[in-house]
């Protein structure tokens, strides 16, 4: 069967639509958005249990919303490299004491193949964030504790950014 490239964002991100055919032998059009090489998320936070978010402008959903950084890694790029990488051009913090890698999984197999590796980055050093010229961020510190009540009250919405901090409130009481 065929598969049409229809959009290619900086030979990362690619459009496509594929006839196929399952393995029941029916037909069917698949669209699907395909990531190069992985994405990463990774959380920065404190012993004491600070962590820090990104409230940042989201034009595809037009709304501010909190978040754990986050990017697209290279071709031939480390999953650790690229979160090392985002984590400072996106907060400005680098040489964290421990970079943990917590998992990794299709983000939505349904359209995508986009695949995340979700890193905890532990005291990390600050210094100044540099992101790129499309991206809106500010810096926010939270308390654990606090940024879990806030995805309770909804105002923490972002799926990777749960995730992390849930890894990171399970990894702090020593339960995994």
């Amino acid at each position: 069967m065929s598969v049409k490239e229809i959009f290619n964002f900086k030979d990362r991100i690619f459009v496509e639509l594929e006839d196929m055919i399952l393995p029941n032998q029916k037909e069917m059009k698949v669209f699907r958005l395909r990531f190069k090489p992985h994405t990463v998320a990774v959380l920065p936070l404190a012993n004491n249990g600070k962590v820090w978010l990104l409230e940042q402008y989201r034009p595809a959903i037009k709304k501010w919303i909190l978040e754990a950084p986050a990017g697209t890694g290279d071709t031939g790029e480390d999953p650790v490299k690229t979160a090392l990488r985002e984590l400072e051009e996106e907060t400005g913090f680098r040489d964290p004491e421990r970079l943990e890698k917590v998992a990794e999984a299709y983000v939505s197999p349904g359209y995508t193949t986009e695949y995340m590796h979700y890193f905890l980055a532990w005291n990390p050093k600050p210094g100044k964030p540099h992101p790129e010229e499309h991206e809106i961020i500010n810096v926010k510190e939270f308390d654990l504790n606090e940024a879990l009540n806030m995805i309770k009250e909804g105002k923490i919405i972002d799926a990777k950014t749960i995730i992390l901090l849930l890894y990171a409130k399970l990894k702090i009481n020593k339960v995994i």
